[in-house]
């Protein structure tokens, strides 16, 4: 069924009730969350300081830091629904990821620290 709702063609869709299509949006906004991968300092800043020139400025969403050690951001664009992308620093290391807006920092740290546990980087 996830599947089906995430490639469905749109003249099926048109056939859904309101239940159906919430589903279906929901479905897509899951699929849209990214593992967080490394990058390096100068795409973090390129993010914090992005301009749209059709808009004019956007400013990063929940800027927060916990001392020295940690910072993130999100864009205020959304990607799907309720996901963006989320920029973190983690002592000197960068990460960019896409997940769900509502995420706390702590919540944000602890993904990306277990994403690097995983890769077997515990450096910090």
């Amino acid at each position: 069924m996830y599947q089906m709702m995430v490639s469905a063609p749109a003249e099926q869709r048109m056939s859904w009730d309101a239940e159906t299509e919430h589903e279906y949006w929901l479905a897509r906004e899951k699929a849209a969350v990214a593992v967080p991968e490394e990058i390096d300092v100068t795409v973090f800043h390129e993010a914090f300081g992005r301009m749209y020139p059709m808009t004019g400025r956007i400013y990063p969403m929940n800027w927060q830091s916990d001392g020295q050690d940690t910072e993130t951001f999100m864009m205020e664009e959304m990607y799907c629904g309720n996901v963006t992308e989320i920029f973190t620093r983690i002592g000197a290391r960068y990460f960019r990821m896409r997940d769900y807006s509502y995420l706390s920092h702590v919540q944000i740290v602890e993904r990306v620290k277990e994403a690097m546990k995983q890769e077997g980087n515990t450096k910090m």
